[in-house]
């Protein structure tokens, strides 16, 4: 019995083949239409518009971490002043996602003081626009969303920290 019959050589021939054409048909496939999305990682300022139920709005900070289109957040108090005497309460820790050019995220915190109010919960829907956010942060226990834009702040960091 011989490894070298024809129907052998025409079975292996044929899979290979296949095998080939299928995955440079993938390839091709992946490298036109998969793209990976806009990195948005970083920290965001949040500049707040004053409305009649808050004329006076927090500054708040918003941190991202993003793997793919799954993002993670915190937002707390910008001011080192709500810091400081706690009025700002717990940061919020934010789940969401992130499809260009649209964010949403949603989270809660043990207690926050927005607009002179306690707040649990917050739910932000945003649009990219450059290297900033605007749209509305919609917290439970206030009638109306807030709107807001964002400035991204860049952070910087020295060669010992990028390498670690």
């Amino acid at each position: 019995m011989s490894h070298f019959d024809r129907k052998s050589l025409i079975f292996y021939g044929v899979a290979i083949s296949s095998v080939v054409t299928l995955f440079s048909v993938v390839s091709r496939y992946g490298t036109a239409r998969l793209k990976a999305p806009i990195a948005i990682e970083g920290n965001y300022q949040l500049q707040v518009e004053p409305s009649e139920q808050c004329s006076e709005p927090p500054a708040l900070q918003l941190r991202l971490q993003q793997s793919g289109i799954f993002v993670n957040g915190v937002l707390t108090a910008a001011s080192l002043e709500a810091k400081a005497d706690g009025a700002a309460g717990k940061p919020f820790a934010l789940d969401g996602s992130w499809r260009s050019p649209e964010l949403e995220l949603a989270g809660h915190s043990p207690a926050m003081t927005v607009c002179g109010q306690s707040v649990e919960q917050v739910a932000i829907a945003g649009t990219r626009e450059g290297e900033s956010f605007s749209g509305q942060l919609t917290f439970a226990g206030l009638p109306v969303p807030l709107t807001f834009e964002s400035q991204f702040i860049p952070t910087q960091t020295s060669a010992s920290e990028a390498f670690h």
